[in-house]
């Protein structure tokens, strides 16, 4: 029988295991080998727990982070079985990055459907590998399990310098507001894929109009929406930049910059042990000055969008 054939419930869990390991060496299906470094690890994947040689002292932090994806909440339409592996690592990556962490090792604990096709759970398999190969970060363990639809939850592990660490506390009065890229393009992606599942004819209709203004912006919302990228060197020259004169606080924004803001808000308070009514502190920023394309602004207005919502609310950016 062909691989095309076989569900993953005719191998079943063993057989699972035993075949993301074999992926684990190569994805040669896609043309790429896995050369991550193993040898930090004295088990290999198999082994009931990861034993991980780590050349710490009080110098330094174990970084741990864990994010779980549910297809019908995490996955939009459209979105293929090897772009949901590849955004599995690249959620957790982007974790340890906004701390200046370097990677060590990644978990993968997968739930899939019983009817799964083993094909489709190979390519899935093949973007966990390859988002691993491209942020140096290997596969060391996990877990499988059944489900009605697709549940994967990440666990990365990474180690930064004590003093290098980066938080979401501790900026002052004064300090710059900064984000790497623009945002938005992620949420005009989840959008334009909406409208795609939703109506044919008036997706068209719009595409069309937004092809008048620029054709580039839809594959860079599409893109963004459907494979987005950690931004792991970012978070490095971010950490070689806090110093004890000179802080910095830092997180990803997962869940949109309005509510990063309060996270970063409310983590300070926090960390100054300072009642609402005390904390002095804010966030300003100013419309003008916000890196927002007048093009972005006119497709927002032509989808019916506040560009300010998609800027500010939707999140899935991985910007810093």
């Amino acid at each position: 029988m062909k691989s095309s054939q076989i569900k993953v419930s005719e191998i079943g869990e063993k057989g699972l295991i035993e075949r993301i390991i074999e992926k684990s060496k190569t994805c040669s299906i896609y043309g790429f080998d896995n050369d991550n470094d193993l040898s930090n690890f004295a088990t290999s994947i198999g082994d009931d727990s990861a034993l991980t040689n780590i050349d710490m002292d009080d110098n330094s932090y174990l970084v741990t982070t864990t994010d779980m994806l549910i297809q019908s909440s995490h996955f939009p339409k459209g979105m293929t079985y090897f772009q949901m592996g590849y955004k599995s690592v690249v959620v957790n990556v982007s974790d340890l990055a906004s701390m200046g962490a370097d990677n060590i090792g990644f978990l993968l604990n997968i739930a899939i459907p019983k009817d799964m096709l083993l094909d489709d759970f190979d390519d899935l398999i093949c973007g966990v590998i390859r988002a691993c190969d491209n942020y140096n970060i290997p596969l060391i363990g996990g877990d499988t399990n059944e489900a009605n639809e697709i549940i994967i939850s990440g666990t990365a592990i990474g180690q930064v310098d004590k003093d290098k660490a980066l938080m979401k506390y501790g900026f002052e009065k004064g300090d710059l507001v900064c984000i790497s890229d623009e945002l938005g393009y992620a949420a005009l992606g989840f959008e334009l894929l909406s409208l795609r599942e939703k109506d044919q004819n008036l997706y068209q209709e719009k595409i069309d109009k937004i092809n008048q203004i620029d054709p580039t912006i839809i594959d860079l919302a599409l893109l963004k929406a459907l494979k987005p990228e950690a931004k792991y060197e970012e978070g490095h020259i971010l950490r070689d930049c806090n110093t004890e004169n000179n802080r910095v606080s830092a997180t990803d924004i997962t869940d949109g910059l309005a509510s990063e803001f309060y996270e970063i808000l409310n983590s300070d308070k926090k960390y100054e042990s300072n009642s609402s009514d005390s904390y002095t502190k804010g966030i300003r920023i100013y419309e003008d000055k916000l890196p927002v394309e007048d093009e972005f602004k006119e497709i927002a207005n032509i989808l019916g969008l506040s560009y300010l919502d998609l800027f500010l609310h939707v999140g899935e950016d991985f910007e810093f």
